[in-house]
């Protein structure tokens, strides 16, 4: 089976929507991996699988770990792993970064969350041969507390901010563009603005693709509020911990194992 390419993925922009999710594990790679068109490696396995409060915490050795589980445990999905939380603060270590995650996991390009000043940055990953994916709008590295992660693009000047630094990301080079938490109409106009596709997560169906955490739909933890933006499609928690009850309730009364 071919790997999608990044040609591959950018031939879809006004073909038809991009749907991508998040993995970590091999388990869930191999079942994400036989239906989306791309997978993320995200940072947010901060979250999810070592119970930070935020992705702050998370580790260039953690991504390596979950990059290269993800990518050998599958065979079709475009791959994009999370740089860190400070580990692109400057050209030399972002490169630097960058060449360790994508060598040891295999994956094909990295994602950056990008303001005006990591422009620069992205531009020399892209001179550097380094696919990158760039990522707008609501930042979580930027976040102690997610909860007060807010929609952007309701003032003009936000606007104006955003639809410059999407041009200009696109510009240096970025292969695609993540969108978190844009306004819809601002959404709208920046994918139908630029030549990249355009990857939402809470910005509206205007995006050209869509992407979710792979524990958020599948309500892995019901313990914390999801964000408003996120569908669930499977009660995961429920049925695990119906499972986990009558193991525990066999093994107690000897009922498990059998001869």
């Amino acid at each position: 089976m071919k790997r999608n390419s990044i040609k591959t993925i950018q031939r879809l922009k006004n073909i038809r929507p991009i749907s991508c999710l998040t993995a970590y594990t091999s388990s869930i790679a191999k079942i994400v991996d036989q239906n989306v068109d791309v997978i993320l490696v995200g940072d947010s396995l901060g979250t999810v699988i070592y119970g930070f409060k935020n992705t702050r915490s998370v580790t260039l050795e953690m991504m390596k770990n979950h990059g290269r589980a993800v990518m050998q445990s599958s065979q079709k999905s475009f791959t994009i792993i999370d740089m860190p939380y400070k580990t692109y603060v400057n050209k030399n270590q972002a490169l630097d970064s960058a060449k360790h995650l994508l060598q040891f996991t295999g994956c094909q390009s990295v994602k950056l969350e990008t303001d005006k000043t990591t422009v620069p940055i992205v531009s020399h990953l892209i001179k550097n041969k380094i696919l990158v994916v760039s990522h707008i709008g609501a930042l979580p590295q930027h976040f102690k507390d997610f909860s007060k992660i807010r929609l952007i693009g309701k003032t003009t000047k936000q606007k104006k901010d955003m639809l410059d630094l999407a041009h200009q990301l696109e510009e240096a080079g970025s292969s695609l563009l993540v969108l978190e938490c844009i306004e819809r109409e601002l959404a709208k106009e920046i994918t139908e603005s630029i030549s990249i596709p355009t990857i939402g997560i809470g910005s509206s169906i205007n995006c050209d693709g869509q992407i979710l955490v792979i524990n958020d739909i599948l309500n892995t933890d019901d313990t914390f509020k999801k964000p408003q933006f996120v569908k669930t499609y499977a009660n995961f928690s429920y049925y695990l911990n119906k499972a986990v009850k009558r193991y525990d309730t066999e093994v107690k009364n000897r009922k498990f194992p059998k001869k």
